[in-house]
């Protein structure tokens, strides 16, 4: 699972940098304010400087020999390298993996994750317990 979260943040990060345009678009007909376009744009370039910063120090974490816990993002640097790799691929085999999933591009991906959360979201509130692991 953690390997699926890394491809798809690096995916979305690199999608974004490559094509600007097409990001903006997508906020605007997500319902985006025009008004707040340009914060939102500058917010994503900072969250991919985030990003890349994230990865580079997990990466020297993973191979650092006196780090603890040296495996645990190892999942994610794994699926990013999987995005890079799928970014190289030819366009036409991107297209071909789409049209597979039955989805006609990254706009329908967006649609197809915004269902999803709102499926998470309905949670009963009601039916939530707090639970602790340690002793009392």
């Amino acid at each position: 699972m953690m390997s699926a979260l890394g491809c798809g943040l690096a995916l979305s990060a690199m999608y974004a940098a490559d094509d600007p345009d097409s990001v903006r678009e997508l906020l605007v007909w997500s319902g985006w304010p025009v008004q707040f376009l340009t914060y939102a744009m500058k917010g994503i370039s900072i969250l991919i400087i985030g990003l890349i910063i994230f990865y580079l120090a997990s990466m020297i974490r993973i191979v650092n020999p006196r780090a603890t816990g040296r495996r645990n993002a190892a999942g994610l640097v794994i699926g990013a390298i999987a995005a890079i790799g799928v970014m190289n691929l030819d366009p036409a085999h991107v297209e071909a993996g789409f049209q597979y999933a039955g989805l006609d591009g990254p706009g329908d991906l967006l649609i197809l994750a915004q269902e999803q959360s709102v499926q998470l979201a309905n949670v009963d509130w009601g039916s939530v317990v707090m639970v602790s692991s340690s002793a009392k």
